[in-house]
């Protein structure tokens, strides 16, 4: 064969592993929203964790490969095994990062698809200069080893674009609020955002049309979905919950849905990774108050209690809530018989007795009476709340085994009121099992708040089950350092292991608390 011929071979054998390996890393991008540099970000993690010695093995031998490609490019004796070695680990590794996923299997939307569609684009390129330079055997190495650096390129190629695409769906969206009119209602927070708007949405039911912004969708695309699919003449109130993963995003949100009540539930350490620190994510928060006429803030968190005197001296309406304070306008206080109750200028107006983030039923107390829903309709409504999906739900199997689902974006808040019904719901001296991966996004917080979630479990659970790499190394040592009952630890590769073992092991009376379920694109 020429050496055009084995060049173009060369070439296309990259280009082929490329299209292959590019799958998982698609995966990935989808469920971070496709931000460029959060493919490269995730690799990383998989590749040089302190906790997978087999991907650091994996990682050094590709750099060797990567080495001796761009050393020898001309040399078959090299270049070719360093192509079958990158090649191999590009398909077959990270070990444990599958093609096809468990909780967070790909979907090929039509974003996804350009999206490969432009890694396979940009593959070809790099395949054709390398051709053309007569440097195939070396840079085709390169190109398979940084496949995912390839995929994040193609994320910020397409960024504009479908931004661009995603315009007429807003527009769309636009004219129809402005048609059918509802109160549009705002709400943020580090967490806490679903519930309370959950929470919202029953409540003013009981005297208007709603219509909440289903699941998750807390962004422009979802958002703008929600309204074109969903928002139907005669509906009164519009419930918008509003995410953020950057500066500029809640505000490009207001411009057009334009809420006149928002609220922030949280600001917490939730996203820290993105934001870089909680008074970063504060100002991305603040964002959702810059159209509203009332504000309702969560004053027990000391910087929504700066924010909301910072708010008054500009003239605007803020509606304080609490959870420990009866003084605020809104507040939800425990009672000696462990019920919630909710009081209205210190006027009790009802009370549930399922447990509750009472920060978060507070707010959503208060935008209930702003858009005029009476006092006693919310209470009437209280006693029939109902959480959220996968948010602090309990359950009794046929076996008499409680199951306490708080699967759902854990934080650090809401892990320790889920512990606090652990042994609510248990029988003296049964079983209190905890199955967990840890918390995420809590950049340079993620190492200690796991660690004293680990040692909160150890005082209150009599197993602990890890799930995973992510946060294992924590988990552990909290869990030992404050095993104060002689607290077994188990560790799992998988949540799906974990549940088994719990399947197995547990009887009429016991408990688990299933907290958090990390999307398995992470270690």
């Amino acid at each position: 064969m020429t050496n055009l011929t084995v060049s173009i071979l060369y070439a296309l054998i990259g280009l082929a592993v490329v299209a292959v390996a590019s799958i998982k890393w698609l995966r990935v991008a989808q469920r971070e929203h496709y931000v460029p540099g959060y493919v490269v970000r995730f690799a990383s993690r998989w590749y040089f964790s302190r906790e997978s010695t087999t991907n650091t093995s994996i990682a050094i031998v590709m750099a060797f490969a990567f080495v001796a490609a761009i050393s020898r490019p001309h040399s078959p004796a090299i270049a070719i095994p360093a192509l079958a070695i990158g090649a191999v680990c590009a398909l077959a590794t990270p070990v444990g990062l599958g093609y096809k996923g468990r909780s967070s299997k790909l979907a090929w939307t039509r974003r996804a698809k350009v999206l490969y569609g432009t890694t396979l684009v940009i593959t070809a390129v790099l395949a054709t200069i390398s051709v053309l330079l007569g440097l195939a055997a070396g840079l085709a190495t390169v190109f398979v080893i940084f496949a995912p650096g390839i995929m994040d390129l193609a994320c910020y190629f397409t960024r504009p674009f479908e931004r661009r695409s995603l315009d007429r769906f807003v527009r769309s969206a636009t004219a129809k609020l402005e048609q059918i009119n509802p109160v549009c209602v705002g709400i943020t927070g580090s967490f806490g955002k679903t519930s309370t708007k959950n929470y919202v949405a029953q409540l003013a039911s009981q005297s208007l049309t709603v219509l909440a912004s289903p699941a998750s969708f807390n962004n422009r695309a979802g958002l703008a979905r929600a309204v074109n699919e969903n928002l139907l003449p005669g509906t009164q109130v519009f419930v918008a919950e509003m995410g953020t993963y950057q500066k500029g995003e809640i505000a490009s949100l207001v411009e057009w849905v334009k809420p006149v009540i928002v609220a922030i539930t949280a600001i917490g350490p939730v996203h820290l990774e993105r934001f870089g620190s909680e008074e970063a994510i504060l100002e991305a928060k603040r964002e959702i108050t810059t159209q509203a006429k009332t504000i309702v803030l969560n004053v027990d968190d000391p910087r929504l209690a700066g924010l909301a005197g910072e708010l008054e001296r500009e003239g605007r309406h803020v509606v304080r809530v609490s959870g420990t304070d009866l003084a605020r306008e809104v507040s939800v206080l425990p009672d000696d018989a462990g019920k919630a109750v909710v009081y209205h200028e210190q006027r009790r107006i009802g009370s549930l007795t399922t447990p509750v983030a009472r920060t978060n039923l507070a707010v959503a107390v208060a935008i209930a009476l702003e858009l005029g829903v009476p006092e006693e309709a919310i209470g009437k409504a209280l006693s029939g709340l109902k959480p959220a999906s996968s948010r602090l739900n309990i359950v009794t199997t046929d076996a008499g085994v409680t199951v306490i689902d708080d699967t759902y974006n854990s934080n650090p808040s809401g892990a320790r009121l889920a512990l606090s019904q652990l042994e609510a719901h248990s029988k003296p001296g049964a079983k209190r099992v905890v199955v967990t991966p840890g918390m995420v996004e809590l950049g340079s917080q993620q190492y200690d708040e796991n660690r004293a979630l680990g040692v909160a479990i150890a005082g209150k659970a009599t197993h602990l089950c890890v799930v995973g790499l992510t946060n294992r190394r924590a988990l552990l040592a909290g869990a030992k350092e404050g095993m104060g009952r002689n607290t077994t630890l188990l560790e799992f590769r998988t949540r799906d292991q974990a549940v088994a073992w719990v399947r197995d092991n547990l009887a009429a009376g016991d408990a688990v608390l299933y907290e958090n379920d990390l999307p398995d694109h992470f270690a």
